[in-house]
């Protein structure tokens, strides 16, 4: 008797199972699926100049390097720029030569990453490291690298989200006229976006140059300001149903 109620118990189970999963494929069978590619697209200004400046020291002792680049840091926090950076390291200057590995002195670098609302201000930033250069003269080395303009991350964001809230009205609005068409009833599934940037620019160095300690004006070149394209694309997959 108690292997009967099993027996009947699993075959209710199986015959329930049976029934709902007949039930999910015939309730799927009756979904329209349809996928689409759609895409947004946005140009616009860049309103940051970054300018990337990298400092050497070098001397006898680990504590002269370490001075010169604290008033070389004293000098560009005096600018009063906004930067990020600022972070330096100091060790022995060694080299290999003629098979052998030789060691003088120390050596000691320093970077800063500048984000300058006005191009101009790249000039006091040239200005202030030539004046430490001359006071160091051949104890300091300095290069400003790949100066660009750059769009800030707030701005990208906006934009961004200003793209995506397009494609969904896109989306809805082809939900609905797809709808019509077939004569159901048609919604969003699911959107999974794919948001590209493009903001590449060719490298450019400038060196310390000016040996003459009475040419005091720098002018840098600016580099041309071209809009960046920010671009979301989003895979939509809508799914139709009959009007109830």
């Amino acid at each position: 008797m108690k292997s009967f109620m099993i027996l009947f118990s699993i075959t209710a189970l199986l015959m329930s199972f049976s029934s709902v999963f007949g039930d999910e494929k015939q309730k799927e069978y009756e979904i329209t699926r349809i996928s689409m590619i759609l895409e947004e697209k946005k140009e616009i200004s860049p309103d940051i100049l970054n300018v990337n400046l990298s400092i050497t020291a070098k001397a006898q002792k680990e504590a002269e390097v370490i001075n010169i680049l604290g008033a070389i840091d004293k000098s560009i926090r005096a600018l009063k720029s906004d930067y990020t950076g600022g972070s330096y390291s100091v060790y022995k200057n060694c080299w290999w030569e003629k098979n052998k590995w030789k060691c003088s002195g120390y050596k000691g670098d320093l970077s800063y990453s500048f984000r300058l609302k006005d191009p101009k201000e790249q000039n006091k930033i040239l200005e202030a490291a030539e004046e430490i250069k001359e006071k160091y003269s051949e104890m300091m080395e300095y290069t400003v690298s790949n100066p660009q303009w750059i769009v800030t991350e707030k701005k990208y964001k906006e934009i961004e989200n200003t793209l995506k809230i397009e494609i969904i009205d896109t989306a809805l609005d082809f939900a609905k006229k797809l709808g019509e068409k077939i004569v159901r009833q048609c919604f969003i599934a699911n959107i999974d976006y794919d948001i590209k940037r493009f903001y590449r620019e060719s490298p450019v160095i400038y060196k310390s140059a000016i040996s003459d300690a009475t040419e005091r004006a720098i002018e840098a070149p600016e580099p041309k300001k071209e809009d960046k394209a920010v671009t979301v694309k989003a895979q939509i997959k809508f799914a139709c149903i009959d009007k109830k």
